[in-house]
């Protein structure tokens, strides 16, 4: 199949899987494979023509965001950090918290992916998760991802010698009652070796519609 794609525009033809394993050769190519005008060292010296070609291609990489996205949380079966769950787990039991509230598909996802940003670091991971997802879901859903932390702080930041109310310099935001919702609803309570919640594969579906948007520049 990777040998009669030579565009990324001839993608749009191909069906959804054949597409991604196509997307995922084309991006993979070393150099500029097709373009024979110049290029030059520099983005200031990017023709055009160049910088419509590499268009092209960060289209074509678009295809990959679902199953990197899946990747990442796979990946989090492998990080406990001394929890008696994994991260695997937890975004799982959150999300199944947050579907079985019934929330919508944007903060469904966002419970999924809430800790992505774990990944890289605990410090400033919610804000590393939030930038991560933001061109893909609503606002709501990742204004409370980027500040889950503040709003968590009240279930164990006394503890640790933090304020445990420092959700309260969100107070009037729009988006503060989900927050809240989020918070001691869904993620503080997902961290029980017990809970039954559905699996990576239930939510597969939705991750893959979500991040397949037009995503939002900015």
């Amino acid at each position: 199949m990777s040998d009669t794609i030579h565009a990324p525009a001839e993608l749009h033809e191909l069906p959804d899987d054949a597409r991604i394993q196509a997307a995922a050769v084309l991006v993979a190519k070393p150099g500029s494979p097709g373009f024979t005008g110049e290029i030059g060292g520099s983005m200031a010296e990017f023709s055009a023509d160049y910088m419509g070609y590499i268009e092209e291609y960060l289209d074509a990489d678009l295809e990959l965001v679902a199953d990197r996205v899946l990747a990442i949380l796979r990946s989090m079966g492998e990080l406990h950090q001394g929890f008696a769950v994994s991260q695997l787990d937890h975004a799982l039991q959150t999300a199944t918290r947050a579907e079985r509230d019934g929330a919508d598909e944007d903060m469904i996802v966002a419970s999924l992916c809430h800790d992505i940003g774990k990944t890289f670091s605990n410090m400033n991971h919610p804000a590393i998760a939030a930038e991560m997802m933001r061109p893909w879901v609503s606002d709501e859903a990742y204004w409370v991802v980027k500040y889950h932390q503040d709003f968590q702080g009240r279930h164990y930041y006394g503890r640790i010698g933090m304020d445990p109310e420092m959700r309260r310099r969100h107070l009037g935001h729009e988006h503060y009652a989900m927050a809240e919702r989020f918070a001691d609803d869904w993620d503080q309570t997902a961290f029980d070796p017990h809970y039954e919640s559905e699996t990576l594969e239930h939510f597969e579906p939705l991750v893959r519609k979500v991040f397949t948007r037009k995503p939002r520049r900015g």
